[in-house]
């Protein structure tokens, strides 16, 4: 991408990075688990069919550490559309995984949401995942960093309880497998350095996708599902099929789509060894 690319993506974030507003909600006075919520436009929030006063509606013990919008460092409802590194618009999968940590546990949960349509380990942009690539104009890894570190400490005793992780499609056409793995490997490394041995969750690109796009795509899942085997504490979950937004987007996730993966990735969480719930 040239220059002036670079310049329209910029001027479009800033914009988008000041709007909405999140539900306001009465802060917990006992401390948060906290969900950090990473990777690109599946992560971010894809799914078409937002149902704000239904399936989507705020769950009582789920919030979330806003990263954009006039909400931004502020303690709001963790519903979706979340307000990522600039806000979403529709349904991602981590309030429905978020509810079921909040039922099951009874504590609150705060999710920490900071995905990015278009993004990936190779720079796009002038943007990336890469821990190691310090020369990006945003590295989405040490940004994401930050925000984690800020939401655990907006309250003594809050715990980093897992990282969900889903990502891959810009990088398909990019890079090999094997460049696409070390890549990974290297984020969930430092991830750990910085925060201990958090489960971390990866979901699968939506399989309507890899089946019917360029080549490449299966290789990335490949390496998505051998991520367990190199790394531990890890779970690979596979996603749902039939579930996209349409024929013409089959690389996103529909709202029943994500809520189907926030269930199958907080099923995949729960039966991980040792126990974490």
């Amino acid at each position: 991408m040239g220059f002036r690319e670079d310049l329209k993506v910029r001027a479009k974030d800033v914009v988008k990075r000041r709007l909405g507003r999140g539900i306001p909600v009465e802060e917990f006075d006992e401390p948060y688990l906290v969900v950090a919520v990473l990777g690109q436009s599946n992560a971010h929030g894809g799914g078409r069919g937002l149902d704000r006063s239904g399936l989507d509606a705020p769950h009582p013990r789920v919030h979330q550490w806003a990263a954009s919008g006039r909400s931004k460092n502020t303690i709001v409802a963790g519903s979706n559309p979340l307000f990522h590194e600039v806000p979403s618009k529709a349904v991602g999968f981590a309030p429905t995984f978020a509810a079921h940590l909040a039922d099951t546990t009874g504590k609150p949960v705060l999710l920490v949401p900071y995905a990015r349509g278009d993004s990936g380990f190779a720079r796009i942009h002038g943007i990336s995942w890469d821990p190691a690539d310090t020369g990006a104009r945003v590295n989405l890894f040490w940004a994401a960093v930050q925000r984690i570190r800020t939401g655990l400490a907006t309250k003594p005793g809050n715990e980093l309880a897992a990282v969900l992780w889903h990502q891959g499609e810009s990088d398909v056409p990019l890079l090999t497998g094997p460049v696409y793995a070390e890549k990974l490997d290297s984020l969930i490394d430092a991830l750990r350095e910085e925060f201990g041995d958090a489960p971390f969750v990866l979901g699968q690109m939506v399989p309507d996708e890899i089946e019917a796009g360029e080549p490449n795509y299966a290789v990335i899942d490949a390496v998505h599902a051998d991520t367990p085997r190199r790394r531990t504490n890890v779970a690979y979950v596979p996603g749902p099929k039939g579930l996209y937004n349409s024929e013409t987007e089959k690389i996103h996730y529909s709202g029943a789509g994500q809520r189907e993966l926030g269930h199958r990735m907080w099923t995949a969480f729960a039966g991980m060894e040792p126990r974490v719930v």
